[in-house]
């Protein structure tokens, strides 16, 4: 799930930079930031399941489907913020 929410952000920040001439600068570090959050978020989905099963003592099915919805509400919320971080990129490199 996470891969594709990253996957559906990085192709909409590529649309968002449709119109401006000189974007590579922008677009790579949106992709940086969409490659952070790919490394970010199985790992504390990882720490939260571990957590949630040694103390709280859940399910390891419930706890596996709980980390894994964090993590992908985490990854849309980095996803977002990789497309905002593109377009003030894009903007500042546009100024220069």
């Amino acid at each position: 799930m996470l891969l594709e929410v990253v996957i559906v952000f990085g192709l909409g920040g590529i649309v968002l930079l449709n119109g401006f001439m000189d974007a590579s600068a922008a677009v790579y570090t949106g992709f940086t930031c969409l490659g952070i959050t790919l490394i970010l978020c199985p790992i504390l989905a990882g720490m939260l399941t571990k957590t949630l099963i040694s103390k709280f003592n859940w399910n390891t099915f419930w706890s596996g489907g709980i980390s894994a919805l964090a993590a992908t509400l985490l990854g849309g919320g980095l996803g977002l913020a990789a497309m905002f971080v593109m377009v003030m990129v894009a903007e500042i490199t546009r100024g220069a």
